[in-house]
């Protein structure tokens, strides 16, 4: 199942299913940006033996990544300490004589290393991974409170990217007025009265932030002759296998972007059907079941979200309390510590549960086109 596939099964699932008890009321958007810490990418240097200076200053700079806030984390391997059956275990490289090189992976996912790019170790292009100015408005658009940012990518005629473009606007627009936040969720500045007064309610329907909660989306453009985003559009080609120019996708949360959307196969209903889905009730905690890729984002999003976050005694109707949220540590031996906050009953569903009612959503969702569709 594609991407796109599963969104369309889980936007069927909220306008079809809208009382299933395992959703919490926090959009998923919202959902992702508060409670889904952003993961992290691995950029290795491959040296072999002495290094220029360009190519030193290039480690340097790699390893003042690991204090930073951008979700990378860096490797530096030297060929020339390594023992023949250790050289044999380096990924993405078949012969020595290819040092020195740079490497970016993907994050791990079932154990697996999945590499992104491969390119020249230079001061430039670590500068090029670490940031970028399209990735510096849409962490602004987000710390604004844009639902997602819808990003086109060029492509080499300025006819069909405008006109891309109008159609994108136009269904943006449709979206917005046809969807609206679910009922029920709390703001984080009304958590202790709201808990207090209705003691059955869940903290997973609390907002953790004072970003304001609409519907609300952007468009920004990647230029195809864009050198400024290179690791961008690697990060993008890299995922998928093949991208058809031009092409559309939205970002939302911490960075979390779906494959695009060829301009041929571009609809309104597709997009609609997008927003539904980050815009609908969250009905799964476990972020590596929804479709996706984060993006490196140079950001503190602790910084930006808050440090705290409101805490009730249901049993002792206390005052409420703020507990600060620890800063966290950096990634060690493949462990990272997960800041999110999760009640019991949330945190117990099992896998089986989800895909249970995802396929409920699906069935729904086809039964209801089967028999005339949505008016």
């Amino acid at each position: 199942m594609t991407a796109w596939q599963r969104i369309i099964v889980a936007a069927g699932l909220v306008f079809t299913l809208p009382a299933v008890a395992v959703a919490c009321k926090v959009p998923v958007f919202r959902y992702a940006l508060e409670r889904w810490p952003a993961d992290r990418y691995r950029i290795v240097a491959i040296v072999n033996g002495s290094a220029s200076d360009e190519q030193s200053a290039a480690i340097e700079l790699l390893r003042s990544i690991d204090d930073s806030q951008v979700n990378l984390v860096s490797e530096i391997v030297d060929l020339s300490t390594l023992s023949e059956a250790e050289l044999w275990s380096v990924e993405g490289l078949d012969r020595t004589d290819q040092a020195p090189i740079l490497q970016v992976f993907y994050p791990e996912r079932d154990g697996q290393r999945r590499i992104c790019w491969t390119g020249d170790l230079s001061t430039a292009n670590v500068k090029a991974w670490i940031d970028s100015p399209l990735r510096r408005e849409i962490v602004d658009d987000v710390r604004s409170g844009v639902s997602a940012v819808w990003v086109l990518i060029e492509g080499t005629n300025d006819a069909e990217n405008a006109d891309l473009y109008a159609e994108l606007q136009a269904a943006l627009a449709s979206a917005t007025e046809a969807i609206s936040i679910p009922e029920g969720v709390i703001q984080r500045r009304d958590a202790a009265a709201f808990l207090r007064d209705n003691p059955a309610a869940s903290m997973d329907d609390v907002l953790r932030c004072d970003i304001p909660l609409q519907i609300k989306f952007s468009i920004r453009r990647l230029g195809v002759d864009d050198a400024n985003e290179m690791a961008m559009r690697a990060m993008i080609n890299g995922w998928t296998d093949s991208v058809e120019l031009p092409s559309v996708f939205p970002i939302f949360g911490r960075g979390r972007m779906i494959e695009p959307l060829a301009g041929s196969d571009f609809t309104e209903p597709s997009v609609l059907a997008a927003c539904r889905y980050m815009v609908g009730e969250c009905s799964c905690s476990v972020k590596a079941l929804n479709p996706g890729v984060d993006l490196i984002l140079n950001h503190d999003w602790q910084q930006s979200l808050g440090d705290q976050i409101v805490l009730v005694d249901a049993v002792v109707m206390s005052e409420p309390q703020q507990l600060t949220i620890p800063p966290g540590r950096k990634e060690t031996a493949g462990a990272e510590l997960n800041l999110e906050i999760e009640v019991t009953e949330k945190s117990n569903r099992t896998e089986y549960w989800v895909y249970a009612v995802f396929g409920l959503g699906a069935l729904a969702f086809w039964l209801k086109l089967r028999m005339g569709g949505f008016s």
